[in-house]
């Protein structure tokens, strides 16, 4: 009995298919994104980098929503479901907050040019490295470096209130489930939804 397991599991170990880890080519087109589920989407990027994508997604969304687009729509309504719950936009939202207030914790924007528009691969990975960001960061903020900890909380009321919470009359409210769950659990490119 012992010779049988001993064959059945060397015949299993030889055959078994080789596991490679591969590394996500954000480069790529974006029907390579549409394709995403769970890949490793979680290396956070640094704060500098973080505050350079939610830029991105900030520029992206309103330049797509300026031309009738519905992406940036789906990439910010893809971030505030995770972020805040299953929420809608507020109703008072209008086209000029996608850019209006811009955060001061952030890189101004030049006035002397207009800024040069992110494509919606840029946007796309912009959520998923801002997603990763919080994953990793939010857990222990009170233990980072205060320069982390201010980006984390300008990051969740900024978007919060630019999108989801009207100021002045509610309190920017994490959703219930916020981090029980991996904040990437089941992520597919928002912008390819239908």
């Amino acid at each position: 009995m012992l010779v049988g397991l001993t064959v059945l599991y060397m015949g299993w170990y030889f055959d078994r298919p080789a596991v490679h880890e591969t590394f996500l080519n954000l480069s790529g087109n974006l029907s390579s994104l549409a394709n995403l589920t769970t890949q490793a989407l979680d290396s956070a990027p640094s704060t500098p980098e973080a505050k350079n994508h939610y830029k991105n997604l900030l520029l992206f969304a309103n330049d797509d929503i300026r031309k009738q687009g519905v992406q940036g729509l789906r990439i910010l309504a893809d971030f505030r479901d995770r972020v805040y719950g299953k929420r809608d936009f507020r109703e008072d939202l209008t086209v000029d907050d996608f850019l209006a207030n811009w955060p001061a914790w952030m890189p101004p924007l030049d006035p002397t040019m207009k800024e040069p528009i992110p494509d919606v691969t840029a946007a796309v990975t912009a959520e998923s490295q801002l997603l990763a960001y919080l994953q990793k960061n939010f857990p222990q903020e009170n233990t980072v470096d205060e320069q982390t900890g201010s980006t984390i909380r300008n990051l969740v009321e900024d978007f919060g209130y630019r999108f989801v919470f009207i100021k002045g009359q509610e309190t920017v409210q994490l959703g219930p489930d916020f981090l029980k769950t991996p904040l990437l659990k089941g992520w597919t490119n928002p912008a390819a939804r239908a």
